[in-house]
C-alpha cells in the first residue's frame, strides 16, 4: 500500500477531480464504459508523448521480437494506441477496464477481452501477458498480499456474445503498471504488466484480459479510472504490431458493474457506441516451443 501524507492524500484526492474533469468535460454522474461515452469531444486532447527512444522499456520499443513494458520476448501485440491525425476525431476510443473503488466487481468490475491466434502446427509456452490502458493515475495497490500490486488475468476460448467461453488459466498475480509515454482525453497510458506466468496453449483462437485492481478505498487513487486503449486500422498500419494479426471486430467487454455479458465491443450497439474499438492495445510474451 502507497505511504501518504494527509497533504499528498489531500492532493491525490484533487488530481482526480481534475484528470476526470478533463475526461467527462464537467460531467457529473454514473461511470461510463468507454471514453467517448463521455463525450462529444472535438479533439481526443492527446497528451504529449515522448518518441520510443526516450521511453524506458515502451512497448516493443526494446529490439525485434519483443513487446511490453518492461519488454521481454513478444508472441502477440496488437499494436499501439494512436489519436489518428487522419482520421474522424471521434475514432480513438477506449474501454473501461478495471476493479477499483468505484468500479466493483468479481473478478473484476470490468475487462476488455482482446482476441488472439496461435497459428497452425505452433505451441506457445507464455510467461506474461500486458494491457495498455489510458489511466487517471496508473496506481496498482491491491492486494492478494499488500503491498503487492496486482492484476486479474485471464486467458479463455470458444468467447461469444453473452458467453465467456472456457478457461484456459486464469488467477490474480503481482503486476507492474508503468508508463508508455503516450496518452489522450487527459489521462496518461500504461502498461499492466503479469510475468511470471507458464502455461502452453496450442493452436486455436483465444482471448485474453489484464485487470489493474486498486480497491483499497483508504486510497484516493483508487477511485481514478482505467480505460484499455484501442487499436484502430483505418488510415494506419498499428505501430509496432507484432504476431499474428489481432482479428479485427472480435473483442468483447464484460462487465458486473455495467450490468453487461460479454458484449461485442465494436458495431453501433456494442460497448463502444460505434466509435472506434475494432482491436485493442495487449500482448502476449513467452516463446515458440515448435
Amino acid at each position: 500500500m502507497l505511504k501518504k501524507s494527509v497533504c499528498s492524500m489531500a492532493l491525490g484526492a484533487a488530481l482526480i477531480l481534475l484528470v476526470q474533469s478533463a475526461l467527462a468535460q464537467n460531467y457529473s454522474g454514473p461511470p461510463k464504459t468507454n471514453i467517448q461515452a463521455y463525450g462529444p469531444f472535438t479533439s481526443s486532447t492527446t497528451a504529449p508523448s515522448k518518441p520510443v527512444s526516450e521511453v524506458s522499456g515502451a512497448v516493443a520499443g526494446a529490439g525485434a521480437g519483443t513487446c511490453g513494458n518492461p519488454a521481454a520476448k513478444c508472441l502477440f501485440y496488437g499494436g499501439n494506441f494512436s489519436d489518428n491525425p487522419l482520421g474522424p476525431p471521434s475514432l480513438p476510443n477506449a474501454l473501461a477496464n478495471e476493479t477499483t473503488a468505484l468500479i466493483t466487481g468479481t473478478p473484476y468490475g470490468a475487462a476488455t477481452w482482446v482476441p488472439f491466434t496461435v497459428p497452425a502446427g505452433q505451441t506457445w509456452a507464455v510467461t506474461g501477458l500486458f494491457t495498455n490502458n489510458l489511466a487517471a493515475f496508473g496506481v496498482l495497490d491491491q492486494s492478494p498480499i499488500e503491498p503487492v500490486a496486482a492484476a486479474f488475468w485471464s486467458i479463455n476460448e470458444d468467447v461469444a456474445a453473452g458467453s465467456a467461453g472456457t478457461v484456459v488459466a486464469s488467477g490474480t498475480s503481482a503486476a507492474t503498471s508503468t508508463a508508455t509515454g503516450r496518452g489522450a482525453f487527459g489521462l496518461q497510458e500504461y502498461t499492466v504488466q503479469v510475468t511470471g506466468l507458464s502455461f502452453d496453449l496450442t493452436s486455436g483462437s483465444y482471448w485474453l484480459a489484464v485487470v489493474p485492481l486498486c480497491t483499497n478505498t483508504a486510497d484516493p487513487f483508487c477511485d481514478g479510472v482505467w480505460f484499455e486503449s484501442d487499436v484502430e486500422y483505418v488510415n494506419l498500419t498499428p505501430t509496432n504490431a507484432f504476431g499474428p494479426a489481432e482479428p479485427v471486430d472480435a473483442a468483447f467487454f464484460d462487465s458486473p458493474f455495467f450490468s453487461l455479458s460479454f458484449d461485442p465491443a465494436n458495431s453501433a450497439v456494442g460497448a463502444c457506441g460505434g466509435f472506434g474499438c475494432d482491436a485493442f492495445s495487449a500482448g502476449v510474451l513467452g516463446s515458440k516451443v515448435k
